[in-house]
């Protein structure tokens, strides 16, 4: 029974029913029509009025092949694009065509085949008219033939494409247009009128030339090479490393150069590459240097006048100057110490020696004590340099004068004196006695017998104010002891049967050194010197070596200028002076017995300082003895001749500030002019002098007297 007939029977037993459709009437297999197999479709939805299209090219691969479905009776149509697939020998395609109910019994299905996509002109077309039938599947073919013979994706001319060239697959449509007389891209237009070729151009130099075909088809600008050149401003054959070069095209013009670009000042032609450096703060060879060949440049320096300076370029700048960082001082020669100097300045940064001052104007430069602005002494001098003496008010008991002490008996010889303090004074005599005055007290505190008997007499003193005042001293029978003023007893070191009548002390490196000279040595006219630490034992005394005439006197403040001076009682080169060697340990004469003639013995010699020292003595061929030294020379000193005198000790406190005692009772001053007779008792003998300034001096002599000035 057919699906009709059951149909009407449920219409006649009045039951409602539906009419089938013609494709449940008619069912049809759609496999094949479905399915991976299967590129597009074509229709709403899968009926049993199907098409199986089948799509076959050769020759050729279609970039797009257009397919369409259209009814001839009512013109409705269906299409679909795909891409095509296979090679460039050909391929296939399969499209199920589904016709809608309400087409009609002619449909007309149609491939176009185009080259890239389906926007352009079709390179082949088929078509062919189906009648589809309900129920049943049509299988339609169309085959498509065009010939892509260089594979380059477009179809030959000769086939309905547009691969003007189908033998080169490099040339088709939308190739790139090569300079080569070919054309590339198929768009019939010559290289001359695509290309521009013979037309002018301009390349980023700015050089001129024509269009023209240069390697593997390029286009290029056919004109002069442009040469690239620097700035050469000041035209020293160098460019400027810090400019970009130029592009030339007709030739360099003046002012460039080709290189090399490595001048680093195109200003000046005198500074390049090789120039030579000059020393002037500036790089001139260009190697990233200054003043190189210069090294000393800007390190210290002594300019002149002994400043310190620094060096610098000098104005021709080929070397270099030593330029001052201060200005000189003005100096002035201070011969006696004082701060203040005399004569002509010496222009220096530095002093000119130590015995130089900054200021001017002292009025006596042989007086320490004597200067502008210097506290009036008791010395009868002008010593602030206002032109006149003290007043009497300056002096104890408003008037200068010398006071006579008598210590000890009346028949003592006091023959040495020793102070270098104002108020602390110790004498040394016969009869074993030492006597002292301490700061603050009016009279001398003798000593007579705790320093040895009664008829020992101590010829030398020293005290060591260092030491709290330690005295120190050597006798005529050759002993040598010192005394603790704390302990007021003398403690004897040595014994060596010799007169010492002198002895200075000082320290050296720290050590205390005690020199001194004997009269005799044990040998008919030879004197000693020795070295004493001051101590106890053999090994604190040391004798010198070398041969010396009898010594009378010694003194010096350091090593380096110790005298000792002496000599005989007759013939003709009687005087002996000597100095410490501090080299050699040794003493070695000055020979003024043979360059100061009528030279008589000495007896007193005072260093004052590295440059200046006196010595006195007995005269001589009528001349009296009086030496001074400079520093280098030992030369006689003018003394007035009225008096031939036996001078028996010096003390000086400057060139110009010079005190002698006279073994007849006189004592004389130098100030510089003249020397002149400050005292004079011809009953008394004086034997020693010393002092702190020309206002404290004391003097040692005979009959227990001991003078003091002022009083």
């Amino acid at each position: 029974m057919n699906r009709i007939f059951l149909a009407c029977l449920v219409l006649l037993s009045g039951m409602a029913c539906t009419v089938p459709s013609l494709d449940e009437l008619h069912p049809c297999d759609l496999n094949g029509l479905m399915g991976d197999s299967v590129d597009a479709f074509l229709g709403d939805r899968p009926t049993c009025r199907a098409l199986k299209v089948s799509i076959d090219y050769s020759g050729f691969l279609p970039g797009c092949v257009l397919v369409s479905a259209r009814d001839e009776a009512s013109g409705k149509a269906s299409t679909v694009e795909i891409a095509g697939k296979g090679g460039r020998s050909g391929g296939s395609l399969l499209v199920s065509v589904f016709a809608p109910s309400s087409w009609g019994d002619s449909v007309q299905v149609e491939a176009r085949a185009y080259e890239q996509n389906c926007e352009a002109t079709p390179v082949m077309t088929r078509s062919i008219r189906v009648s589809p039938q309900t129920g049943k599947v049509e299988t339609v073919t169309l085959s498509l033939q065009a010939t892509d013979a260089d594979g380059d994706g477009y179809v030959s001319l000769l086939t309905g494409g547009t691969d003007c060239d189908d033998n080169n697959a490099s040339i088709h449509p939308g190739a790139t247009e090569l300079c080569n007389d070919v054309d590339d891209n198929c768009n019939g237009q010559s290289d001359t009128v695509e290309l521009r070729l013979g037309q002018d151009c301009f390349e980023a130099e700015g050089c001129e030339g024509i269009r023209a075909c240069g390697e593997n088809g390029a286009v290029i600008c056919n004109m002069p090479l442009a040469v690239y050149a620097y700035p050469d401003v000041d035209q020293d054959g160098h460019g400027n490393r810090n400019a970009a070069p130029v592009a030339f095209c007709d030739g360099i013009p003046q002012g460039y150069v080709t290189g090399p670009a490595d001048d680093c000042n195109d200003n000046n032609a005198s500074i390049r590459p090789g120039a030579p450096e000059i020393c002037n703060g500036v790089d001139d060879n260009c190697n990233d240097q200054i003043d190189e060949t210069f090294p000393h440049l800007g390190t210290a320096c002594t300019a002149e006048a002994q400043c310190a300076g620094v060096y610098v370029c000098d104005a021709s700048g080929i070397a270099t100057t030593c330029q001052p960082t201060r200005f000189p001082n003005n100096w002035y020669l201070d011969g006696d110490g004082d701060g203040f100097g005399v004569g002509t300045a010496v222009s220096s940064c530095v002093p000119p020696g130590t015995d130089y001052a900054a200021t001017s104007g002292d009025c006596n430069d042989g007086n320490p004590f004597t200067y502008p602005g210097a506290p009036e002494l008791c010395d009868a001098l002008d010593n602030n340099c206002d032109g006149t003496p003290e007043g009497p008010e300056v002096c104890p008991g408003e008037g200068a004068s010398w006071v006579s002490l008598t210590v000890g008996v009346t028949d003592m010889e006091w023959r040495s004196i020793f102070t270098e303090v104002p108020g602390d004074v110790t004498v040394s005599g016969n009869q074993g006695s030492i006597a002292i005055l301490t700061p603050g007290a009016s009279v001398f505190q003798t000593n007579a017998t705790n320093c040895g008997d009664s008829n020992r007499g101590w010829n030398a003193v020293w005290a060591d104010m260092a030491s709290q005042g330690r005295i120190y001293i050597g006798s005529s029978g050759g002993y040598l002891a010192y005394l603790d003023r704390s302990q007021n007893a003398c403690t004897a070191t040595h014994s060596f049967a010799r007169w010492v009548q002198a002895l200075v002390g000082f320290r050296h490196a720290g050590a205390l050194e005690i020199h001194g000279v004997t009269e005799n040595s044990g040998s008919v006219n030879q004197g000693l010197t020795f070295r004493w630490t001051g101590d106890i034992g053999t090994g604190s005394l040391n004798f010198g070596t070398n041969t010396v005439g009898p010594l009378f006197d010694i003194h010096g403040r350091s090593r380096s200028a110790l005298f000792a001076v002496g000599g005989f009682d007759s013939g003709s080169n009687r005087a002996r002076l000597y100095r410490f060697n501090p080299s050699t340990g040794q003493w070695q004469s000055e020979m003024v017995e043979t360059t100061v003639a009528d030279l008589g013995r000495l007896r007193g010699v005072w260093v004052v300082n590295d440059k200046l020292a006196f010595a006195v003595g007995d005269a001589l061929g009528g001349q009296n003895s009086v030496l001074q030294w400079d520093g280098s020379t030992w030369s006689r000193m003018p003394f007035p001749n009225t008096n031939t005198e036996t001078l028996t000790s010096v003390v000086a406190f400057g060139a110009k500030s010079v005190y002698v005692t006279a073994y007849n009772g006189r004592i004389y001053r130098y100030d510089g002019t003249q020397w002149q007779i400050i005292f004079e008792n011809t009953s008394l003998r004086f034997n020693d002098i010393a002092g702190t300034s020309p206002a404290d001096l004391w003097v040692a002599g005979n009959n227990g007297q001991i003078l003091h000035w002022p009083q």
